[in-house]
């Protein structure tokens, strides 16, 4: 008999990563570190360790659990996935902010305070995801699925924004693609938490 509880509480270490990689990136973005911009890429080689070898646990448990208890241990993996997938669009995020950080590039006071808005809408989301894993909270379920839709539709709005500023002659012409290579990355890691709430949704 697995405990899955206990097993569920293994999952911690990841979330902290990935908060602290939200951080580090919003810090690189803010204040144009490089410091922080290299927390981003430590953070992001640990997660993935870190992922490994909650994965290979996983799949270890689910070849010796019993079969009432496989479904379960797979959708966990299959959590870590898109898990790992946001990390790895958190990383790539490291692209831009570093041609941010080496050329300069101010963003307007609009979309720095967008940015921002959409890093804290993103670690809140992560917090509710660790919470809903460890508490099966059909309330906090839906939240995240509502919480990760606003967040892709709050990236496509901006972007739809900053395209009508960039041709009214109000932002920088360098700092568009890197704003919207910003917003296509946590976009994808709100995709990713949709995908997260469904799968927690699921009939055990």
């Amino acid at each position: 008999m697995v405990d899955e509880l206990a097993t569920r509480e293994k999952f911690n270490p990841v979330f902290v990563k990935l908060g602290d990689m939200v951080g580090a990136a919003r810090d690189a973005f803010n204040r144009h570190s490089s410091a922080s911009l290299d927390q981003v890429k430590k953070i992001y080689g640990e997660l993935i360790s870190e992922i490994k070898g909650l994965m290979d646990d996983l799949g270890n448990l689910a070849a010796k659990a019993p079969e009432n208890q496989k479904a379960s241990l797979i959708r966990l993996q299959s959590i870590l996935t898109h898990l790992q997938m946001v990390g790895d669009n958190l990383e790539a995020l490291s692209t831009p902010l570093a041609r941010k950080i080496k050329e300069g590039v101010l963003f307007s006071d609009k979309a720095v305070g967008q940015a921002n808005q959409l890093f804290d809408h993103l670690a809140g989301l992560l917090r509710s995801i660790l919470d809903a894993l460890k508490t099966d909270n059909e309330f906090l379920k839906r939240y995240i699925l509502e919480e990760g839709q606003r967040l892709t539709q709050s990236c496509n709005a901006f972007a739809t924004e900053h395209e009508d500023r960039l041709i009214e002659g109000l932002c920088l012409p360098q700092a568009a693609p890197l704003f919207l290579a910003l917003l296509n990355g946590l976009r994808t890691a709100g995709h990713h938490a949709v995908a997260i709430a469904k799968i927690l949704s699921q009939k055990q």
